[in-house]
């Protein structure tokens, strides 16, 4: 198993998938895979949840701040990102991501790739909360990209608070 210790993210307009290069000049073994547009949106969806129920910021807010909490410490989070935009030396060959899951222990993140239809994952990656949320903007910013459909934030309030009208 690979444990990825950076990641490149470009954004294929003719292939119209997010390729993932773990680990491409950090002197580790390099891995690539396809991100397909199925796969980025429910991780996308699925990130309110978990920064919901791992933040201690955001499940500590009251109910109708937590998306905005959250926002908040995304946007933190992706100040500190330092992004390189340079043209990629990529690879013919990448493997088509089919599960990304993602556990949480010890205030740290561990995401696990699976290509094919494997138990085992083919590579890991642990990430601390600042990082996840790098790695979440650096997805959405490729959805927005090849126009996928995103929202314009992530962690935006889908309901609105109810009012009392007195």
């Amino acid at each position: 198993m690979i444990n990825i210790g950076s990641f490149t993210f470009q954004y294929d307009q003719t292939e119209d998938r997010i390729r993932l290069i773990g680990n491409m000049n950090n002197g580790q073994l390099r891995i690539d895979f396809w991100l397909t547009r199925r796969l980025c949106l429910r991780i996308l969806g699925a990130s309110d949840k978990l920064v919901g129920q791992t933040s201690r910021q955001v499940s500590r807010s009251p109910v109708e701040h937590r998306e905005a909490m959250a926002q908040f410490e995304h946007e933190q989070a992706r100040e500190t990102l330092q992004v390189h935009e340079a043209p990629l030396q990529t690879r013919s060959q990448a493997a088509v991501l089919q599960r990304l899951d993602v556990s949480f222990r010890d205030g740290r993140y561990q995401l696990s790739f699976f290509t094919g239809d494997s138990d085992q994952a083919v590579a890991v990656s642990v990430l601390n909360y600042a990082e996840l949320h790098q790695v979440l903007h650096l997805l959405h910013r490729g959805c927005q990209s090849l126009d996928w459909g995103a929202p314009a934030q992530l962690f935006v309030t889908k309901t609105p608070a109810s009012q009392t009208l007195q």
